[in-house]
């Protein structure tokens, strides 16, 4: 109840006690508003604890778990021995150009999505980042985030005129080659969202970085204000002050027609990520007020000349795939009395390699298979006893195109609803993202991000230490589509020949006739 609503409530009740209208409080200005005001206000002082709940659900937090007790964790001096990880979503509206099976280009608004940032707490700098753009960010966009965190980080090529790196700024691997490329953290925190939870995700961070990790209470970001901190300065210092941006909330006078903005101004998703990358490599470069006004850049690189080294990944860990692997079991199938030679089943694709259909006597067999669920194409096999056995690749069209298992799973759902189909000589990748162009020109609501998230894992670029064994399998599957696709151009070409002889007889019998 508000305080005017209980000076109501006492005012009747004085007048239902015979208070004669001479007497406190009839016979002062306010009837004692004034003086119920500053008791109501004493009591709220009183009992904090109660007094709390009139202000909502973040008082009742913060009250809660804050401002009480002795701080529970020392000053992190240590480079990389803290983390703060979170994901927030970007303030503003962006666009794709579209091309319209008629040859048109169109401009598609993309729906609101996620920028993932890792930061280290004792110098403030921003490790690495990823965008993800689903509805929900997925533990495979964590993963993309950590990769990019970890592995040497390389500038975004601008294309926009007057946008460019200040001089100052930069990311750690970059400034610090020597001491901070391939260096991993001790400890990370983030909150309990199902992404951070994952399999991928804890299964990564123990076995690949080697670090604890520190699941924080539900709502309370307060006990990651770091990280928080740093989404509001990059909000207020950047996508806010765009005319695209949706502002802070639905009232933010910042927001005028931010779609119609994006169109306008063809404000397009590239030009986004050449943005974010700025906005971060000058923020290390700032002097923060948090590190005494230092720039972070500039506080690592002192705690590193003290000689507060942070780990770095082992060389035979230094492999982007592996940032990306899960590991699972796959059974040998095949059959002497068909004739069908060993493969492996996963995800409603077969696997397949000369090694595997040499290799009969191992039918039935369980082995140990390591999959990069960033790719598909391939797939690494160990035996029961622990040995490597082969690199698989994906039959057919699937080999061709760069793919995640998130792709693959939509694929296979379009296919068994039958609003897609495949046929041996189709490349699935191009079908589904022909599918989702079309309902993307056509408004459909999310296709437009999809689409733009499978047309940039298709784009095939060299990963840092690809594994040997894994070039040589995806080459091999490359020579044998292309030798395929000669025979079929040349079948195609017989065929036709024959067609015509047929058609050329049938009209000399014709002209005979008459």
């Amino acid at each position: 109840m508000k305080p005017h609503h209980i000076h109501k409530k006492f005012i009747e009740e004085c007048r239902s006690l015979g208070i004669p209208l001479n007497q406190y409080p009839f016979n002062t200005d306010h009837l004692g508003f004034k003086a119920l005001q500053r008791y109501l206000s004493k009591l709220s002082c009183l009992y904090f604890g109660k007094g709390k709940s009139r202000y909502g659900q973040d008082a009742i937090t913060k009250a809660k778990h804050t401002g009480e007790g002795e701080q529970n964790h020392p000053s992190t001096l240590h480079p990389y021995q803290k983390v703060q990880f979170d994901a927030h979503r970007i303030d503003g509206f962006f666009i794709i150009e579209v091309m319209t099976p008629e040859g048109d280009l169109v401009l598609v608004v993309l729906e609101r999505f996620w920028i993932l940032t890792l930061i280290d707490v004792a110098t403030r700098a921003v490790l690495g980042y990823a965008i993800s753009l689903n509805k929900e960010y997925s533990a495979i966009d964590v993963m993309h985030c950590f990769r990019n965190a970890v592995i040497p980080h390389e500038k975004v090529t601008i294309a926009m005129d007057g946008l460019k790196y200040n001089e100052t700024g930069g990311f750690p691997s970059e400034v610090y080659p020597s001491s901070t490329a391939w260096a991993v953290w001790d400890v990370i925190c983030f909150d309990n969202a199902k992404s951070h939870l994952a399999n991928l995700v804890q299964d990564r961070l123990k076995h690949l970085i080697g670090c604890d990790i520190n699941l924080g209470p539900v709502a309370l970001p307060m006990r990651r204000g770091i990280i928080e901190r740093f989404f509001k300065i990059l909000e207020e210092t950047g996508f806010h002050r765009l005319p695209n941006t949706t502002g802070s909330n639905p009232h933010d006078p910042r927001r005028t027609d931010p779609e119609e903005k994006a169109l306008k101004y063809k404000m397009t998703f590239d030009h986004l990520k050449q943005l974010i990358d700025i906005l971060i490599s000058d923020y290390n470069g700032k002097p923060h007020g948090g590190i005494y006004h230092q720039t972070p850049l500039e506080l690592l690189g002192k705690r590193l000349n003290a000689g507060l080294l942070p780990r770095q990944l082992e060389e035979e860990l230094r492999k982007e795939v592996l940032f990306m692997q899960v590991t699972k079991s796959a059974t040998i199938r095949g059959s002497l009395k068909s004739g069908k030679k060993p493969y492996i089943q996963y995800q409603g694709v077969e696997y397949r390699s000369d090694k595997l259909s040499q290799s009969a006597h191992l039918l039935n067999t369980e082995l140990i298979i390591h999959m990069n669920v960033d790719d598909l194409r391939t797939i690494r096999t160990f035996l029961p006893d622990g040995s490597e056995f082969d690199y698989l690749t994906a039959v057919g069209k699937w080999s061709i195109t760069p793919h995640s298992l998130q792709t693959r799973k939509a694929i296979n759902s379009l296919v068994r609803r039958r609003l897609i189909y495949l046929t041996t000589w189709d490349d699935p990748i191009f079908i589904y993202t022909e599918y989702l162009r079309t309902n993307a020109t056509n408004g459909k609501r999310g296709a437009a991000n999809k689409f733009t998230q499978v047309k940039e894992s298709a784009q095939k670029r060299k990963t840092v230490n690809e594994p040997e064994g894994q070039t040589d399998a995806l080459e091999k599957a490359e020579e044998r589509n292309a030798a395929l696709e000669r025979a079929r151009e040349h079948t195609k070409k017989e065929q036709a020949t024959k067609e015509y002889a047929e058609y050329k007889d049938l009209m000399k019998l014709y002209k005979t006739k008459l």
